[in-house]
């Protein structure tokens, strides 16, 4: 484990090495950084350009299905006229051959093409003869209108394309029977499906339907001109009755269904006037939505809608550009190898050098780099080692003086200490001897409450003797084990007041130490609130019970001190306006631990005091 973990130690490599380290390093955080910046500005650039891009592939779509209904009107209205001639030659044929009964016009009719095209009916006075092909439309007929072509818009019921029929009628007259031709446009136009079928190959749908997006959805859709535009229902609808009565889909999509989700039949014609696409949702999923209107007929809506799952789009253009990042990595590091073999020798030098002044840190004052040469690097390795030279002479003169100077201040400091130890010691001498002239004076003093005061003041004194005590014993003049300094303060103010010894002390606190200022700050807070207890809390009380809780985090205080016994018979904050004691410990604590203290009831009094030492300077 540990031949491990000193890969990572970067000081045993050469300069070279981490020069190397170091640009791969480079490398990484450019990366990293060229790649959060560059990323998202980027995939937005590519998802504005595939989307101009489809949005410019569906209007030259757009303008190819105008070209080809140009063309497939133009070869309409050709043929249609085409067939009107011939239908026309045919008849007048007829009538020149001198064929003039029913029977033989009939027989005529059967054997030539236009009654395999179209239907006929012959009619006079007394008979009527008629062949439909499919339906019979001969009741729109006018046969007052003879020798010219008719034209009647039919819409039959249940068709799928929303346009009325047009069907052409021709009445001739042989004689004295009347020979009606009816014609639908389809039957005078048989070449329009084949010319259709050949110029829908021509359709590059190929340039909007990406092989590599599966989400895209592409419907080409004749819209019913009957519905209201502004009509905010659904256009989409699951049932195939309701949904022929208001779209029927091409056989040139890609899906039977139209990718719209929700989108209402207002929505559709506003965004194919837009000519951009929209953002919305289909199945909780967020698409890219195009309608495009392809045809300039109103009575006949046909509309183009192209459909991408926005995230499908989003993830190919995040791996084309990730694909380009690579690039810059491979540019980089070529241009970092040509440049290490260009300063191999400057980098040689400068891990010299670098190895010298390791070993010299290491305490060899010795050893020399001896690089040399006329360039930056030699000159800089001759003046190393000239440094070096003059550094061990003034190290050799300087461990001398040091060693000197270490021996008179070492004297100084053990002089001081054993003066400050000797300081203490004589105020501890002088304020147990003011102890024992106040215990003197006890003896002597009858009232009561004055033998009181002279107790509260030995006791507040003693707080103070007992810290410069420990102090004196202490090893270090700053560094008072604070708990055995209370540990002993309790102790004597138990040896006191608790002379049977019935009161349970509990101490939670670290060994920690304070210096003097803090410790008797302390100190007296805690001969105030223990003393206080002793004498007026545990009156009556079978088993008395004293819990100190002392912590201390960096520079932060907390006391907590708690009794079983009876509380104040006033409220706290007229009892401490009286008493000497609790004023004491109020000015300790805002003045000295800039803190404050709190005081509650909790089945016998409780103290909480939070303060702040004061930072050494």
């Amino acid at each position: 484990m540990k031949n491990f973990l000193k890969i990572f130690n970067i000081n045993q490599y050469s300069f070279s090495t981490k020069v190397f380290l170091s640009f791969l390093i480079f490398i990484f955080i450019f990366m990293l950084i060229k790649t959060s910046l560059s990323i998202p500005k980027l995939e937005k650039r590519a998802l504005e350009n595939e989307v101009e891009y489809i949005t410019k592939s569906l209007l030259l779509l757009q303008e190819q299905i105008k070209i080809i209904g140009k063309s497939l009107k133009m070869q309409k209205e050709l043929e249609i006229k085409l067939s009107k001639e011939k239908i026309e030659n045919e008849i007048k044929t007829l009538a020149l051959i001198n064929k003039s009964s029913k029977e033989d016009i009939a027989k005529f009719l059967e054997k030539s093409k236009l009654a395999k095209q179209c239907s006929y009916e012959l009619s006079s006075n007394n008979f009527n003869i008629k062949k439909a092909n499919k339906e019979d439309y001969f009741s729109f007929n006018n046969k007052n209108i003879l020798n010219q072509w008719q034209k009647y818009e039919v819409l039959a019921d249940n068709k799928k394309d929303y346009k009325a029929k047009p069907y052409y009628f021709y009445n001739y007259k042989i004689k004295d029977i009347l020979l009606s031709i009816a014609c639908s446009s389809r039957e005078l136009n048989p070449g329009h499906m084949p010319f259709e079928m050949s110029l829908k190959k021509h359709i590059h749908t190929d340039l909007i339907i990406d092989s590599n997006l599966f989400t895209t959805k592409t419907a080409f859709v004749w819209i019913n001109p009957a519905l209201d535009k502004n009509d905010e229902s659904p256009l989409y609808e699951k049932d195939e009755a309701e949904r022929k009565n208001k779209y029927n889909v091409s056989m040139l999509s890609n899906t039977r269904d139209i990718p719209i989700g929700n989108l209402s039949v207002k929505e559709v014609f506003e965004v194919s006037k837009k000519k951009k696409p929209i953002v919305h949702k289909i199945e909780k999923k967020e698409v890219l939505t195009w309608i495009i209107n392809l045809s300039n007929n109103p009575k006949r809506p046909f509309f183009i809608i192209h459909t991408i799952d926005k995230k499908e789009i989003e993830n190919k253009n995040r791996a084309k550009v990730l694909f380009l990042l690579p690039e810059s990595l491979i540019a980089i590091g070529i241009s970092f190898i040509l440049l290490l073999l260009l300063f191999r020798r400057i980098l040689k030098n400068i891990n010299t050098l670098t190895k010298t002044a390791l070993l010299v840190n290491e305490g060899k004052k010795n050893i020399r780099s001896n690089v040399r040469g006329e360039d930056d690097i030699g000159i800089l390795g001759k003046s190393f080692d000239s440094m070096l030279d003059l550094l061990e002479k003034s190290i050799e003169t300087l461990d001398k003086k040091v060693q000197e100077k270490t021996k008179e201040i070492s004297k100084s400091l053990e002089e001081k200490e054993i003066l400050l130890k000797e300081i203490h010691h004589r105020v501890k001498n002088n304020l147990a001897l003011t102890i024992s002239f106040i215990e003197l004076q006890e003896d002597e003093i009858e009232d009561e409450k004055v033998r009181k005061v002279l107790i509260d003041i030995q006791e507040r004194i003693y707080t103070m003797e007992l810290l410069h005590r420990k102090l004196y014993e202490s090893t270090s003049l700053n560094k008072i084990p604070f708990k055995d300094y209370i540990t002993d303060l309790i102790n004597t103010i138990s040896r006191t007041y608790d002379t049977k010894n019935k009161a349970l002390v509990d101490i939670d606190m670290r060994n920690l130490e304070l210096d003097i200022q803090a410790a008797m700050s302390c100190g007296l807070i805690l001969n105030e609130l223990i003393t206080n207890a002793f004498k007026y809390a545990f009156k009556d009380n079978k088993n008395p019970k004293i819990s100190i809780k002392f912590s201390k985090n960096k520079n932060e205080l907390s006391i907590v001190v708690k009794d079983n016994g009876k509380g104040f018979p006033k409220s706290y904050e007229e009892v401490s306006k009286n008493s000497l004691g609790l004023k004491l410990v109020n000015t300790i604590v805002t003045h000295q631990l800039f803190g404050k203290l709190f005081y509650t009831y909790e089945n016998g009094a409780k103290f909480i005091i939070e303060g702040r030492l004061k930072d050494k300077e």
